[in-house]
């Protein structure tokens, strides 16, 4: 499926699921992930409508020279929200997936119920110049973030971004927040930050996968699915 958000085709994969009385679920990738490595989770997360979009620069969606700040990505959630005319869905983000994910719902508090958040912080990260060649050479499950964007994107990603504190605007969600961590080395979210999420948004849950590292589902997918179901289940 293709939508445009202010003349960029933003393209998402949607399961189709007709209204089935439970909310539908908006998936978030992190930088430098595709849609298509979603897909699983259009049939796992049971009889619910499913939607997983490649924001700009990713994916099957276009790739700008420009218009990568945060609201560019947010927005892209918005455009596709509107278009595949989605009643309030949970969102289930990773990495800095997250922080586009807690813009749309800071941006439109009334249409969100319930988020995830994959490892991350409340906050949208400002890159340092240095970032874009750095980020060129990471290789994600055996694929060259070169081959996963185009160079240009990662440049204005990088070029584009700016830090934006959204610890003291988290209590501002009104609806449930899980955030999800990895035990593992990589993983973002350490004890400490733990315990910065629960101070900062009273009500969090918090749940570690030991095995899991930054990236939470690849090592054991089964582990993921029975944190993240329950959670959306409770939602009504």
């Amino acid at each position: 499926m293709f939508t445009d958000n202010a003349g960029v085709r933003i393209h998402a994969l949607d399961n189709g699921v007709d209204d089935t009385g439970v909310p539908p679920v908006v998936v978030v990738p992190g930088m430098g992930e595709s849609a298509d490595e979603y897909a699983w989770l259009l049939t796992e997360l049971g009889n619910r409508r499913v939607v997983i979009i490649d924001v700009r620069g990713r994916g099957q969606s276009d790739a700008p020279e420009q218009g990568y700040q945060w609201e560019d990505h947010y927005g892209d959630l918005a455009a596709m929200v509107t278009a595949r005319e989605l009643d309030r869905p949970i969102f289930v983000a990773f990495s800095r997936g997250s922080s586009y994910a807690m813009g749309y719902a800071l941006a439109h508090p009334r249409a969100v119920r319930g988020l995830v958040i994959g490892d991350y912080w409340a906050r949208h990260v400002g890159l340092p110049p240095e970032f874009g060649e750095r980020q060129l050479a990471v290789v994600l499950r055996g694929v060259p973030m070169s081959e996963r964007m185009p160079a240009h994107a990662v440049h204005g990603v990088a070029r584009e971004s700016r830090e934006v504190a959204l610890w003291d605007r988290v209590r501002e969600f009104d609806f449930p927040v899980l955030v999800i961590r990895g035990g593992r080395k990589s993983a973002l979210v350490t004890d400490e930050l733990a315990g910065q999420w629960e101070a900062a948004l009273p009500g969090v849950e918090l749940v570690l996968l030991p095995e899991a590292g930054h990236d939470l589902w690849s090592r054991d997918p089964e582990a993921y699915l029975a944190v993240l179901r329950p959670f959306l289940d409770r939602i009504t």
